[in-house]
Protein backbone atom coordinates (compact mmCIF):
# COMPACT_ATOMS: atom_id res chain seq x y z
CA UNK A 1 0.00 0.00 0.00
CA UNK A 2 0.94 3.49 -0.78
CA UNK A 3 -0.87 6.75 0.45
CA UNK A 4 -1.04 7.60 -3.40
CA UNK A 5 -3.35 4.35 -4.13
CA UNK A 6 -6.74 4.30 -2.22
CA UNK A 7 -8.90 1.44 -3.11
CA UNK A 8 -10.48 -1.57 -1.63
CA UNK A 9 -8.00 -3.84 0.95
CA UNK A 10 -8.91 -7.58 0.50
CA UNK A 11 -8.93 -8.94 4.31
CA UNK A 12 -8.57 -12.69 4.25
CA UNK A 13 -9.56 -14.30 7.96
CA UNK A 14 -10.14 -17.54 7.60
CA UNK A 15 -9.47 -20.76 9.91
CA UNK A 16 -8.73 -22.76 6.77
CA UNK A 17 -5.35 -21.88 5.16
CA UNK A 18 -5.69 -23.26 1.72
CA UNK A 19 -8.50 -21.05 1.50
CA UNK A 20 -6.62 -18.40 2.26
CA UNK A 21 -4.23 -19.24 -0.18
CA UNK A 22 -6.87 -20.03 -3.11
CA UNK A 23 -8.40 -16.54 -2.18
CA UNK A 24 -5.42 -15.14 -2.30
CA UNK A 25 -4.63 -15.91 -5.47
CA UNK A 26 -7.44 -14.91 -6.38
CA UNK A 27 -7.19 -11.26 -5.18
CA UNK A 28 -3.90 -11.31 -6.80
CA UNK A 29 -4.87 -10.73 -10.51
CA UNK A 30 -7.29 -8.00 -9.67
CA UNK A 31 -7.64 -4.39 -8.79
CA UNK A 32 -7.82 -4.51 -5.01
CA UNK A 33 -4.69 -2.21 -4.16
CA UNK A 34 -3.57 -4.98 -1.01
CA UNK A 35 -4.13 -8.06 0.25
CA UNK A 36 -4.39 -8.34 4.08
CA UNK A 37 -3.69 -12.15 5.71
CA UNK A 38 -4.44 -11.75 8.99
CA UNK A 39 -2.06 -13.71 11.74
CA UNK A 40 -4.74 -15.49 12.69
CA UNK A 41 -4.86 -17.61 9.91
CA UNK A 42 -3.10 -20.76 10.94
CA UNK A 43 0.33 -20.90 9.44
CA UNK A 44 -0.02 -17.14 8.55
CA UNK A 45 3.35 -16.29 7.99
CA UNK A 46 3.47 -19.42 5.61
CA UNK A 47 0.90 -18.18 3.38
CA UNK A 48 1.82 -15.02 2.89
CA UNK A 49 5.34 -16.35 2.41
CA UNK A 50 3.87 -18.89 -0.18
CA UNK A 51 2.25 -16.15 -2.37
CA UNK A 52 4.86 -14.16 -2.20
CA UNK A 53 6.90 -16.76 -3.37
CA UNK A 54 4.58 -16.95 -6.32
CA UNK A 55 5.28 -13.48 -7.38
CA UNK A 56 2.16 -11.80 -5.39
CA UNK A 57 2.59 -8.07 -4.57
CA UNK A 58 0.74 -6.23 -2.21
CA UNK A 59 0.83 -9.28 0.21
CA UNK A 60 1.26 -8.43 3.77
CA UNK A 61 0.02 -9.47 7.29
CA UNK A 62 -2.90 -8.27 9.34
CA UNK A 63 -3.75 -8.10 13.08
CA UNK A 64 -0.28 -7.74 14.17
CA UNK A 65 0.02 -7.35 17.33
CA UNK A 66 4.19 -7.63 18.90
CA UNK A 67 7.24 -7.07 17.49
CA UNK A 68 8.23 -10.44 16.98
CA UNK A 69 4.97 -10.70 14.67
CA UNK A 70 6.72 -7.43 12.64
CA UNK A 71 10.13 -8.91 12.48
CA UNK A 72 8.92 -12.42 10.92
CA UNK A 73 7.10 -10.30 8.36
CA UNK A 74 10.37 -8.78 7.33
CA UNK A 75 12.20 -11.56 7.43
CA UNK A 76 9.84 -13.37 4.58
CA UNK A 77 9.34 -10.10 2.74
CA UNK A 78 5.76 -8.98 3.46
CA UNK A 79 4.59 -5.30 1.84
CA UNK A 80 2.80 -4.09 5.15
CA UNK A 81 1.81 -4.85 8.33
CA UNK A 82 -1.44 -3.92 9.99
CA UNK A 83 -2.78 -4.06 13.53
CA UNK A 84 -5.85 -3.85 15.19
CA UNK A 85 -4.44 -1.20 18.17
CA UNK A 86 -1.85 1.33 18.39
CA UNK A 87 1.23 0.05 19.86
CA UNK A 88 4.01 2.28 19.86
CA UNK A 89 6.51 -0.69 20.21
CA UNK A 90 4.92 -2.60 16.83
CA UNK A 91 5.15 0.65 14.80
CA UNK A 92 8.92 1.58 15.63
CA UNK A 93 9.98 -2.02 15.06
CA UNK A 94 7.88 -2.08 11.57
CA UNK A 95 9.44 1.81 10.98
CA UNK A 96 12.87 0.34 12.17
CA UNK A 97 12.68 -2.42 9.37
CA UNK A 98 11.18 -0.14 6.55
CA UNK A 99 7.99 -1.86 6.60
CA UNK A 100 4.79 0.20 5.86
CA UNK A 101 2.32 -0.22 9.09
CA UNK A 102 -0.80 0.67 9.76
CA UNK A 103 -1.90 0.77 13.56
CA UNK A 104 -5.74 0.72 14.09
CA UNK A 105 -6.84 3.63 16.20
CA UNK A 106 -10.26 5.25 17.14
CA UNK A 107 -9.92 8.75 18.28
CA UNK A 108 -8.11 12.02 16.81
CA UNK A 109 -5.31 11.79 19.49
CA UNK A 110 -4.33 7.87 18.77
CA UNK A 111 -4.35 8.85 14.91
CA UNK A 112 -1.78 12.31 15.42
CA UNK A 113 0.13 10.17 17.67
CA UNK A 114 0.22 7.07 15.16
CA UNK A 115 1.74 9.10 11.94
CA UNK A 116 3.98 11.07 14.56
CA UNK A 117 5.24 7.67 15.04
CA UNK A 118 5.73 6.99 11.48
CA UNK A 119 2.96 5.05 10.77
CA UNK A 120 2.13 4.73 6.86
CA UNK A 121 -1.66 5.23 7.41
CA UNK A 122 -4.20 4.70 10.55
CA UNK A 123 -7.16 2.05 10.60
CA UNK A 124 -10.52 3.36 12.35
CA UNK A 125 -11.66 -0.43 13.24
CA UNK A 126 -14.15 -1.07 14.18
CA UNK A 127 -15.35 1.39 12.40
CA UNK A 128 -19.01 0.90 12.34
CA UNK A 129 -19.08 1.19 15.80
CA UNK A 130 -17.96 4.37 15.95
CA UNK A 131 -20.59 6.07 13.25
CA UNK A 132 -19.08 4.77 9.79
CA UNK A 133 -19.27 7.65 7.13
CA UNK A 134 -20.07 10.57 9.79
CA UNK A 135 -17.22 9.31 11.71
CA UNK A 136 -14.72 9.81 9.27
CA UNK A 137 -16.10 13.14 7.67
CA UNK A 138 -16.15 14.73 11.59
CA UNK A 139 -12.52 13.27 11.98
CA UNK A 140 -11.34 14.52 8.69
CA UNK A 141 -12.94 18.29 8.78
CA UNK A 142 -9.80 19.06 10.83
CA UNK A 143 -7.70 16.38 9.87
CA UNK A 144 -7.78 16.43 5.88
CA UNK A 145 -4.55 15.12 4.96
CA UNK A 146 -4.82 12.21 7.21
CA UNK A 147 -4.42 9.05 5.30
CA UNK A 148 -7.64 6.82 6.92
CA UNK A 149 -8.11 3.03 6.37
CA UNK A 150 -11.56 1.64 7.26
CA UNK A 151 -12.71 -1.28 8.51
CA UNK A 152 -14.98 -3.25 10.24
CA UNK A 153 -18.52 -4.22 8.75
CA UNK A 154 -18.06 -1.94 5.54
CA UNK A 155 -20.24 -2.95 3.24
CA UNK A 156 -19.28 -2.67 -0.99
CA UNK A 157 -22.19 -0.56 -1.21
CA UNK A 158 -20.48 2.36 0.82
CA UNK A 159 -17.22 2.03 -0.51
CA UNK A 160 -17.56 4.58 -3.07
CA UNK A 161 -18.95 6.95 -0.16
CA UNK A 162 -15.90 6.12 1.58
CA UNK A 163 -13.65 6.88 -1.19
CA UNK A 164 -15.60 9.88 -1.70
CA UNK A 165 -15.07 11.02 2.16
CA UNK A 166 -11.64 11.09 1.41
CA UNK A 167 -9.91 7.52 2.70
CA UNK A 168 -7.50 5.95 1.03
CA UNK A 169 -8.52 2.28 2.15
CA UNK A 170 -11.20 0.43 2.57
CA UNK A 171 -11.53 -3.38 3.78
CA UNK A 172 -14.11 -5.66 2.59
CA UNK A 173 -13.09 -9.74 3.93
CA UNK A 174 -16.36 -12.35 3.51
CA UNK A 175 -18.43 -10.28 0.92
CA UNK A 176 -15.65 -11.11 -1.67
CA UNK A 177 -14.51 -14.14 -1.46
CA UNK A 178 -16.91 -17.73 0.28
CA UNK A 179 -15.60 -20.62 2.12
CA UNK A 180 -18.18 -22.88 -0.87
CA UNK A 181 -15.54 -21.71 -3.51
CA UNK A 182 -12.64 -20.95 -1.43
CA UNK A 183 -12.99 -25.43 -0.31
CA UNK A 184 -12.54 -26.39 -4.53
CA UNK A 185 -9.43 -24.71 -4.47
CA UNK A 186 -10.94 -22.71 -7.98
CA UNK A 187 -8.36 -19.85 -8.55
CA UNK A 188 -10.51 -18.92 -11.53
CA UNK A 189 -13.70 -19.25 -9.94
CA UNK A 190 -12.57 -17.69 -6.89
CA UNK A 191 -11.41 -14.33 -9.04
CA UNK A 192 -14.93 -14.20 -11.23
CA UNK A 193 -16.42 -14.00 -7.88
CA UNK A 194 -14.28 -11.24 -6.51
CA UNK A 195 -14.54 -9.09 -9.72
CA UNK A 196 -18.46 -9.63 -9.84
CA UNK A 197 -18.55 -8.00 -6.41
CA UNK A 198 -15.83 -4.82 -7.42
CA UNK A 199 -17.70 -4.83 -11.00
CA UNK A 200 -20.79 -3.65 -9.04
CA UNK A 201 -18.99 -1.26 -6.43
CA UNK A 202 -17.18 -0.04 -9.90
CA UNK A 203 -13.89 -0.47 -9.74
Amino acid sequence: MTQQQKGIIGVLRTNNPAHALTIGRALADTSVIAIEITMTVPDAPKVIEQLIDEGVTRVGAGTVRTVEQVKKMAKIGANFVVSPHLDKEVVKAAVDLGIPVTPGCLTPSEMVRAMKLGAHSVKIFPINAVGGLSYVDFVLEPLPDLPIVVSGGVKPSEVNSYLKAGVVGICLGPDLWTAEIAETGDVAGAKAFVENVLSGIGI
